[in-house]
């Protein structure tokens, strides 16, 4: 009976070993295919593109910067909207709500824009940063044949990508999420894969919820190794009113 449970156990400690490596040799795959190390040689990146939203379409250029600084500004009916994180603080302007002082952002917002500001990637180096990657199988998308990875951030987050097993790009990413209690389900779909400076990225990502489009974005421009300041990541003083106007 003990041999039998060794054994049990072995196969076990074998198989799970054998899943971790299977994880590891497709992200290595995908980290060639996509230009990870042009990627990680660079320190700055801007991108241009629009937002299209049902009729609308917003303009926008968003920075990053390494390791994990981040700042949008976009522009709708003559109202400039933007937002920034320096790795630790992130703040947003928005005067569709009411404000055009600078808002700090709350943990739960920090914590979605590290996802968005990690200049690596979510995959890269995914256990030095507290995230668990499984295999779950492969999967069908559009007749196209996909591995099915699923990765849990310490927040509980979960968020399960679809790369195709020929071309190693991502196709598809559902993501659940917790904002305010309330769980949140998205689907994002990549594609026009374009390289750039031999890194490879998708310049079409639409985003669905409860199967309906309720954004896309179209990228127009990517351009590495740009002239960054940091303080541009930082958040904006609060303009004081004039003497006029406190006297009014």
């Amino acid at each position: 009976m003990k041999n039998q449970t060794l054994s049990f156990l072995m196969i076990i400690m074998i198989t799970t070993l054998s899943l971790a490596q299977t994880v590891d040799e497709i992200l290595e795959q995908h980290f060639a295919v996509i230009g990870q190390e042009k990627l990680l040689a660079t320190s700055t990146m801007m991108t241009k593109g629009k937002i299209i939203q049902g009729q609308f379409e917003i303009p926008f250029t968003s920075y990053h910067k390494k390791p994990m600084s981040f700042r949008s500004e976009a522009e709708f009916q003559g109202m400039k909207i933007s937002s920034g994180f320096d790795g630790t603080q992130g703040w947003s302007i928005n005067p569709m709500m009411g404000s055009t002082d600078p808002q700090p952002m709350t943990e739960e917002q920090i914590d979605r824009m590290k996802i968005q500001a990690d200049y690596e990637g979510l995959y890269y180096n995914y256990k030095e940063k507290g995230y668990t990657v499984e295999l779950i199988g492969k999967e069908n998308v559009d007749d196209i044949e996909t591995y099915v990875l699923k990765l849990t951030r310490p927040s509980g987050d979960v968020i399960t990508t679809y790369i195709d097993a020929e071309n190693y790009v991502p196709l598809k990413m559902l993501t659940k999420i917790k904002m305010q209690g309330v769980e949140t389900e998205a689907e994002t779909i990549f594609s026009n894969y374009k390289p750039v400076n031999d890194i490879l990225a998708a310049y079409s990502v639409e985003t669905k919820m409860n199967g309906q489009t309720v954004m896309q974005m179209v990228l127009e421009e990517i351009t590495y190794d740009v002239e960054i300041p940091d303080s541009m990541f930082e958040m904006p003083e609060v303009t004081a009113p004039s003497d006029s106007t406190k006297s009014e």
